[in-house]
């Protein structure tokens, strides 16, 4: 636990440096995160075009970063239990797929809008600067938001209750230099990588609910000394860790400004 501490107390130094006004590090490390996602996705596509065959390819040679098979063969099996798994494992792989980085659609739209049209068209809902009122979906569907990049539309709060958000969804959420809020309460999915990835990618959120994120540990919880402005932490101890609980305490104690709201399976939050 010593340790830990000591990474809090490090961390929080090196934000606050006088060197770096305003948290400019911050800001300048987050001026590439869009690039980042967007190199990623080429590194993605070069990788998936490597192993898929091509017409005129040698059908002897193995498409496969080695010049010979890693793996033998895998007997078949049709039994309910396996074919049970594979249908989850294939709803996996295309929930994945589909909350993939579009880099096209964040050079058309900006990261606000691109961000406010991947959660809304999900069901989640967003809010601008300057309007009261959350933007989402209607009774049937349909949705109110520009095609194409606005200045004015400067996103401020996301709410993507109860997703069926992945790892590789979070890479949408880059590049937003003003989100105040974000709630993914009951997000099933999120884990102690996204949450270091949220920490990294958002350090001026000031309220962040994880409650009922049932993957999430006092590990991931240690990411978010990056975020020195956070004000209030909602989270859910799901296994009555007490680990988890004095990770949230020195949290507040190298966060003077940040509460944690510790609640236990099934409880709601206060506010």
């Amino acid at each position: 636990m010593l340790s830990r501490r000591l990474t809090f107390v490090l961390g929080k130094q090196l934000c606050e440096r006088p060197y770096f006004p305003d948290n400019a590090l911050a800001q300048a490390a987050r001026g590439y995160s869009v690039d980042h996602e967007k190199r990623q996705y080429e590194w993605r596509e070069k990788e998936f075009d490597s192993v898929v065959p091509k017409a005129g390819d040698d059908p002897e040679k193995p498409k496969t970063f080695f010049w010979f098979p890693t793996a033998a063969p895998k007997a078949t099996d049709f039994s309910l239990g396996n074919i049970a798994k594979w249908y989850k494992h294939e709803k996996e792989a295309y929930s994945k797929s589909a909350q993939a980085f579009d880099p096209q659609r964040h050079e058309i739209l900006g990261a606000d809008l691109a961000t406010a049209h991947f959660l809304v068209h999900r069901g989640g809902r967003v809010k601008f600067r300057g309007n009261a009122h959350w933007t989402e979906r209607d009774d049937k569907g349909s949705y109110r938001l520009p095609n194409h990049y606005d200045m004015d539309y400067v996103l401020e709060a996301a709410d993507a209750n109860g997703f069926d958000l992945y790892y590789e969804g979070l890479s949408n959420f880059c590049g937003l230099v003003k989100l105040k809020w974000l709630s993914l309460k009951d997000c099933k999915n999120i884990d102690d990588w996204g949450l270091d990835k949220i920490s990294a990618e958002l350090p001026e959120l000031e309220y962040l609910d994880i409650s009922g994120c049932e993957k999430i540990t006092e590990r991931g919880l240690e990411s978010l000394y990056r975020m020195i402005n956070l004000k209030k932490l909602v989270v859910t101890n799901h296994h009555k860790s007490v680990a988890f609980e004095l990770t949230c305490f020195m949290l507040e104690d190298c966060m003077p400004g940040l509460a944690c709201e510790i609640l236990v399976p099934e409880e709601k939050p206060k506010d």
